[in-house]
């Protein structure tokens, strides 16, 4: 049993990344998406411009809280810790010299507020689907 729930959770990641990774494109260029049931998030970007572009979070007031370089014409994935961030809101922004892609996100009870109802998390997709292959 305890086998089968590391396998569901190793099937679960696999399938949010691919989720969030296509997600990611079809948003222009930045994605957030919460990953299981846990006060961590991932945040997808594809930086398809020849530059390198800045990711950074910041929150209502402007503040930085994180900040890093996304290389020129690459995909990336980071697994953000979101229990240290205060309820509120706050934006994921990547900036070049002439990009700007802004994703807002709501942090509540130390996790990512989920307010898109078809936003489901990859877990509940495959437990629904194992489930329906049973019947």
């Amino acid at each position: 049993m305890k086998n089968l729930k590391l396998k569901l959770k190793g099937l679960a990641l696999v399938a949010l990344f691919t989720l969030s990774l296509n997600a990611a494109y079809a948003s222009g260029n930045i994605r957030i998406n919460p990953y299981l049931n846990t006060d961590y998030s991932i945040v997808s970007v594809f930086n398809t411009s020849t530059t390198d572009l800045k990711l950074k979070v910041y929150d209502e007031a402007g503040h930085v809280f994180y900040s890093v370089t996304v290389e020129a014409e690459t995909n990336t994935q980071k697994l953000f810790d979101l229990s240290n961030l205060s309820d509120g809101n706050y934006a994921l922004v990547l900036v070049g010299k002439n990009t700007r892609v802004e994703e807002t996100f709501q942090v509540a009870s130390k996790k990512l507020l989920v307010t898109n109802e078809l936003m489901q998390l990859a877990e509940n997709r495959i437990k629904s689907s194992i489930d329906a292959n049973r019947k």
